[in-house]
């Protein structure tokens, strides 16, 4: 009898940039952490949580976030990852780019962690998500209003 054993592939590292579901996860959070919602959010440590309702924490939120905050840890994300490749070329090859689904490729010199979105990344309001698949290669997915289905990015660190 022969058997057989199925690797998985560990993913050691993923960031997304998404407002929305960056929100949404905000909201989540503090309704079921209130106290945490007082202090981090209000900055009043002596109000009572039981008093917070669902609804101001998703109007707090609906109505006073922009995502910068979002911004930061997803570019605080990259630059992490990346801060070892600086001076490197970085060679993407993509496909259902854009409207017309196209195909490319692009090489450029990393100067910073966040080169490997805005150099990548339309200038829209975007989805973005990169994993690492193995040393030195990830994958990357942006969805947005020319490309709702998503754009595919294969990213390799030369």
């Amino acid at each position: 009898m022969k058997t057989t054993t199925q690797q998985t592939d560990v993913i050691s590292w993923e960031t997304f940039y998404d407002v929305n579901a960056y929100i949404e996860n905000e909201i989540d959070f503090f309704k079921r952490d209130k106290q945490e919602f007082c202090v981090s959010i209000l900055g009043d440590e002596e109000k009572d949580p039981t008093t917070i309702t669902d609804k101001e924490i998703e109007e707090h939120f609906y109505a006073s976030w922009s995502g910068e905050d979002h911004w930061v840890f997803f570019t605080e994300d990259l630059e992490e990852e990346f801060r070892q490749h600086i001076g490197k070329t970085i060679y993407v090859q993509g496909k259902n780019m854009g409207w017309r689904n196209r195909t490319g490729h692009k090489e450029f010199e990393l100067k910073k962690g966040e080169d490997i979105f805005r150099e990548i990344a339309p200038e829209c309001d975007l989805t973005y998500s990169i994993r690492k698949i193995k040393e030195n290669e990830y994958e990357i997915n942006i969805s947005h209003h020319d490309s709702p289905m998503g754009e595919h990015y294969k990213l390799k660190i030369k």
